[in-house]
């Protein structure tokens, strides 16, 4: 079987898990709708899918494509609401289910735009899905000006996949971030690619920014920006109770099934991924990785 063989069948895997979770096609995939977040910023997608795009009088900013299907979904939606160039696709992070729709609108005259480490993974790991970035930024923050706006291409070190990207929209109060805040939702499986640790400085540091609104990729498209601060605590609360067990001499390979927070029950996930959240923080807390 061909790498890219492979890559397809596990990313099919990984769609049919995510409708084993939530229910049938049509419930996971209900309709797309766009979402008008501020003037002029838009959140759009469905259930488990929702980018970004904010137009601007000297066009378009697109903030993930998804896949090929929902890349151009999007830009049909964008269609819709102004005839303007896209300017940017910008990449959040490193991982192809988020970007592997780029082609399309880099059809459209866009640059593709990503943090230095996305690039650098890209490079390394090539996908004949993915568009390579045309540009890089480096460091922890670079302004994005068009039209007369502003974002922020914030980068808070490790936490989550490669070159991780905050969106930060000043004038608007809000942010987009991706996968590092999922509205009531506990973490997904056994947190792939996450350094549990790493989110929860993350986090934290999010926190401290000024924002109103939060713009996610998962679940829902925007809310409020106590969801950043229920996602630390849903974290710090997890690792308090795999401590408690240790401490109460709870046996290694029995604490994942045996940690229970009730307090979170009504969250996605909760039964099916709680244990394996579990595993992935007692795994850090034991092998310091």
């Amino acid at each position: 079987m061909s790498f890219t063989s492979l890559g397809r069948l596990l990313a099919a895997a990984a769609v049919g898990l995510c409708l084993a979770v939530f229910g049938s096609a049509a419930e996971a995939k209900p309709a797309y709708q766009t979402t008008e977040v501020a003037p002029g910023l838009y959140s759009f997608g469905a259930g488990m899918a929702f980018n970004a795009f904010m137009i601007t009088d000297g066009g378009v900013i697109v903030m993930d494509s998804f896949d090929a299907d929902f890349a151009k979904a999007s830009l049909e939606a964008i269609r819709k609401l102004t005839d303007k160039p896209i300017k940017y696709l910008v990449y959040s992070h490193n991982h192809y289910d988020h970007i592997s729709g780029g082609a399309v609108f880099k059809a459209e005259g866009a640059t593709v735009l990503s943090h230095q480490a996305t690039a650098d993974w890209l490079k390394s790991h090539p996908s004949p899905d993915v568009v390579m970035p045309d540009r890089t930024w480096s460091g922890a923050k670079s302004e994005l000006k068009l039209g007369g706006k502003e974002i922020d291409l914030l980068y808070f070190g490790a936490n989550h996949g490669e070159g991780m990207t905050v969106f930060r929209f000043p004038k608007e109060h809000a942010i987009y971030t991706v996968d590092l805040v999922v509205p009531k939702r506990v973490a997904f499986t056994y947190m792939p690619d996450f350094s549990p640790r790493e989110w929860e400085r993350t986090l934290a540091e999010m926190e401290r920014l000024d924002f109103d609104k939060v713009m996610y990729a998962h679940n829902a498209p925007f809310g409020p920006r106590s969801s950043v601060a229920d996602q630390l605590k849903y974290l710090q609360d997890l690792r308090a109770a795999i401590l408690a067990e240790l401490k109460k001499g709870t046996p290694f390979m029995k604490v994942p099934d045996t940690v229970k927070l009730p307090q979170y029950e009504t969250w996605d996930g909760y039964e099916e991924w709680l244990p394996m959240n579990a595993w992935r923080v007692l795994l850090e807390i034991a092998m310091g990785v």
